[in-house]
């Protein structure tokens, strides 16, 4: 696998964001396979009276873990499996990451399904894919970034992958995952997401010639790290264009 170098981004969450939760936040063992429900069914927005505005009962979220199998270097997040990578991601500035992720350790990798629901090919982005990465010095240009490669499969056996070149001399491949932050918005209102407002990584399915998938792949591109925080650190994995499946 090839190293993952740029020369205006610093790589490796371990040695700044995630070290600075280690005291509030546990570690837990390795997983093989998972399953589990929409963590923010019942997610409810305050308004300044202070009533409580519930979600729609289903998000264009993430709603099981299919499989995970963590590289060498993972850790952090595992003892918050499955809830951690399911739901919306934690939206805020993109000056600064989210540490409600799991990391996928070097060369790891996690498949995530969307229940009953296809995730289906429609103008622009279908997918949005977060990672944890922010502006260094409030630059866009200069984004904290850690690679991954995305995949994407009807049947959880096919994989249709995602083209992502992490050597670029400049600049980042736009079909890889990990270098746009996230951004400032609302999950209960945003629906259906809008990659605009919500910032991650957009994914167009066209491009694959693809119509509809339902299971989504994310692959670590790092060649090394530091335990428990090693490689690509997953927030959430959404969809622009969802239809329930007969």
């Amino acid at each position: 696998m090839r190293a993952i170098t740029h020369p205006s981004t610093t790589r490796g969450l371990s040695g700044f964001v995630v070290m600075l939760s280690l005291l509030s936040a546990g570690c837990g063992g390795g997983l093989d396979m998972l399953s589990g429900q929409d963590a923010y069914a019942d997610t409810s927005l305050e308004e300044e009276e202070g009533s409580a505005i519930p979600c729609p009962e289903e998000l264009p979220y993430a709603s099981e873990v299919v499989a995970f199998t963590p590289g060498p270097g993972a850790g952090y997040g595992q003892a918050n499996l499955s809830d951690v990578v399911l739901g919306p991601p934690t939206p805020g500035p993109p000056t600064s990451g989210s540490l409600d992720v799991l990391t996928l350790g070097v060369g790891g990798d996690i498949v995530l399904g969307f229940g009953e629901r296809l995730i289906v090919n429609g103008p622009g982005p279908d997918l949005v894919v977060w990672e944890n990465p922010f502006w260094l010095g409030g630059d866009p240009e200069n984004p904290f970034a850690e690679l991954g490669e995305v995949a994407v499969s009807e049947d959880g056996e096919t994989w249709h992958v995602f083209p992502c070149d992490p050597e670029l001399e400049e600049g980042f491949d736009p079909t890889c995952a990990g270098w746009r932050a996230r951004g400032e918005f609302d999950p209960c209102t945003l629906i259906p997401l809008d990659p605009e407002l919500s910032g991650g990584d957009p994914f167009d399915l066209e491009i694959l010639g693809l119509e509809a998938v339902r299971y989504v792949r994310i692959r670590d591109l790092s060649t090394e790290g530091h335990p428990p925080s090693a490689g690509f650190d997953l927030d959430a994995v959404g969809a622009v264009y969802l239809e329930a499946t007969d």
